[in-house]
């Protein structure tokens, strides 16, 4: 049991780690959108290559931060009801919901996007505006990342839920189910 919450610690970490690392993507829109503004507004001059910039940086914040909500528990989920579970009622719905659907679902996004991603990189595509971002590849390669790193929050939640089945409580944790459930 001890390899098992280890392991979920392990995946959960590489997840968060990533979403702390892609939370900076704030920062980088939030002075994009202001100098787009300021340029558009006050000195009258548009650029196309501000907002290809601006949707990016949006899409990255926004996948590369999927397996880190996750992992926090700030995803959607019916919490009226998963709040009355116990333990090991949470843990046992958590992995059957993500065993059954989130993993397969990664796998498919993940299966189709790396496609997605190498046409792209082959065809060297670049944003259909004429004066838009080249290198349209990078983009698209956050989808592969960022469901990859959800995958990672799907497997680490899966170890933890089974660790709380076979008895196993997370150190240092209080007796919060959501938190017992390996999320």
């Amino acid at each position: 049991m001890t390899f098992l919450l280890v392991t979920s610690n392990v995946l959960k970490a590489s997840a968060r780690r990533v979403g702390e690392v892609a939370a900076w993507c704030v920062v980088a829109l939030i002075l994009t959108v202001m100098l787009d503004v300021i340029t558009r507004r006050f000195i009258v001059l548009g650029s196309t290559k501000l907002q290809d910039l601006e949707w990016h940086l949006h899409a990255t914040l926004f996948l590369l931060c999927l397996g880190y909500a996750y992992v926090e528990g700030e995803h959607v989920r019916i919490d009226v009801l998963h709040s009355r579970f116990g333990a090991k009622a949470a843990a046992a719905i958590e992995l059957i919901g993500a065993a059954l659907f989130l993993v397969p679902f990664c796998i498919v996004v993940l299966y189709y996007g790396w496609g997605f991603v190498a046409h792209s990189f082959r065809l060297d595509e670049g944003s259909p505006s004429l004066t838009g971002l080249p290198h349209r590849w990078i983009i698209k390669s956050a989808l592969v990342i960022g469901f990859t790193t959800l995958l990672l929050s799907a497997l680490g939640a899966i170890t933890g839920a089974l660790a709380t089945l076979l008895g196993a409580r997370p150190p240092g944790r209080h007796h919060d189910a959501h938190q017992e459930v390996g999320l």
